[in-house]
This record gives structure tokens, C-alpha cells and sequence, in this order.
């Protein structure tokens, strides 16, 4: 009788601990199905707030690189979040796609290979810039575009928002500039700008600050609301060290 009691003691503790087991198990797969549904709610959640300015149309880019520089004109398509480009010049093309409001990751290919390249795009979807460079390599060089608009009155009157497009960023950050007639006057922190419009699209101008000086030119987006630049130190006729863009802002 001990031994037959022992028996059903034994397979009720047994049962028992299946019991808990198979409920522990449970509770584990039930946390691990809501993980699963929270994160993909989460990642669905920022998906769809993601508003990407529109970058549909024709562009002109100006790149730089290992293998020397080049400007051309190219065509993009967006549909969503998905970008498709080509160049009818150069033979390239590439796709990408926003990974956020401003940023694009993307591959190309052409007659001269294949490879990756990021793109950071302003606010008003008008300009970009960014880095490129061969499958499975470091960045090669960088770019800069700017969307082909209908004309607009230029002036370098205003605010601008300065972005490092290549190069020591040697002017980031926010600028100044007053104008009179062709006569430019910038201020970007301890940095002053004194230059003059040698086109009607295009300023060129020295800078002085923090103990140094050398030049600075400029050309505008016919929108009147971006431009790209180039920059080096000492005089006008040293090699250029950086490039920029700049974003007006439209805030003051």
C-alpha cells in the first residue's frame, strides 16, 4: 500500500511540475508573439510618419571623385519612399530608397561598375549631397544636385543653413548675408565674407576668421533658395579644399 501510494504521490508531483512547465512555456510564447507585434507596430508606426519631400524631376549633379569630376543632369522618379534615377549622358542609373525624411540609401550602375551611395536631401526636396563608392569599398567621392526649377529673382540676401559636402567642414553651421547691388557681405560664426556677383548666379568672395583667411565662391539653384560652393585657403587661385551647400532658411 506504501509502495502504491508512493506510485500516485510521485506521478502527482510529476504532473504537476509538467503543469507549471507547460504554463511557464506558454507565458514565454505569449511574451515572445506580444515582443513580435510591438515591434513590428513600432516600426509600421514610424514607417508611416515618415514624410520625404518630393524629389521627382530633372537634376543637375556635380560629383567629385578618385577618378576626377564630372557634371551632369539626371532624372528621378519617386514613387513612396522609393527613388529611381537615370543619366541619359553617362549611361548610369540607380534606385534608393528613404531611410528617414532626409536620408537615401541606394545602389548604382553604369558602364564603369556598380556600387552603394547616401544622399541627404533638404527639407524643400530642391538640393542634396552626398558620398558614393564602389560594392564593398569606402566612399569614392561625394556630390552635390540641385533640382532644375522655374527661374527665380536671385539674391544671397538672408539666412542660410551651411552643410559639409566634401572636404574639412570648415563652414557649417549657420550664415548671414546682407547685399547691396552686386556687393555680398556674409557672417558664418567668427567667419566674415566679402564678395562681389561675377554672374548673375554666381558670387565670389574672400573670408577671414579664427586666424585665417582664403576664398570662397558660390553658385545658385534657380529657386533662389539653395546654392552649392566651393572654398580654400589663401588666394583665389589655390586648388579647393571643401565643398558646401547651402539651404535658405526659410525661418529667418
Amino acid at each position: 500500500m506504501r509502495a502504491l501510494a508512493r506510485t500516485h504521490w510521485e506521478r502527482g508531483v510529476f504532473e504537476r511540475r509538467v503543469l507549471v512547465s507547460e504554463k511557464g512555456l506558454s507565458m514565454k510564447r505569449l511574451t515572445l508573439v506580444y515582443t513580435c507585434i510591438f515591434a513590428v507596430a513600432t516600426f509600421a508606426g514610424a514607417f508611416a510618419q515618415m514624410a520625404p519631400p518630393n524629389v521627382t524631376g530633372t537634376w543637375r549633379v556635380q560629383q567629385t571623385g578618385l577618378n576626377g569630376g564630372t557634371t551632369t543632369t539626371i532624372t528621378m522618379t519617386q514613387s513612396g519612399n522609393g527613388i529611381v534615377g537615370t543619366s541619359a549622358s553617362s549611361g548610369n542609373g540607380f534606385t534608393g530608397e528613404f531611410v528617414s525624411d532626409g536620408k537615401i540609401n541606394g545602389k548604382w550602375h553604369g558602364p564603369g561598375g556598380a556600387g552603394w551611395l547616401t544622399v541627404y536631401v533638404s527639407a524643400n526636396g530642391h538640393s542634396f549631397n552626398g558620398t558614393w563608392g564602389y560594392n564593398g569599398r569606402p566612399a569614392n567621392g561625394s556630390f552635390v544636385g540641385n533640382k532644375v526649377l522655374p527661374p527665380s529673382p536671385i539674391t544671397a540676401a538672408g539666412t542660410w543653413n551651411i552643410t559639409g559636402a566634401g572636404g574639412p567642414n570648415a563652414f557649417v553651421g549657420r550664415m548671414r548675408c546682407s547685399q547691396s547691388g552686386p556687393t555680398v557681405v556674409c557672417h558664418a560664426g567668427a567667419v566674415v565674407f566679402n564678395g562681389k556677383f561675377r554672374d548673375k548666379d554666381k558670387v565670389r568672395a574672400t573670408w577671414s576668421g579664427g586666424g585665417q583667411s582664403g576664398w570662397f565662391s558660390f553658385w545658385f539653384n534657380g529657386d533662389n533658395n539653395s546654392f552649392n560652393g566651393v572654398w580654400g585657403r589663401g588666394p583665389d587661385t589655390t586648388p579647393p579644399l571643401g565643398r558646401v551647400i547651402g539651404q535658405r532658411s526659410l525661418n529667418g
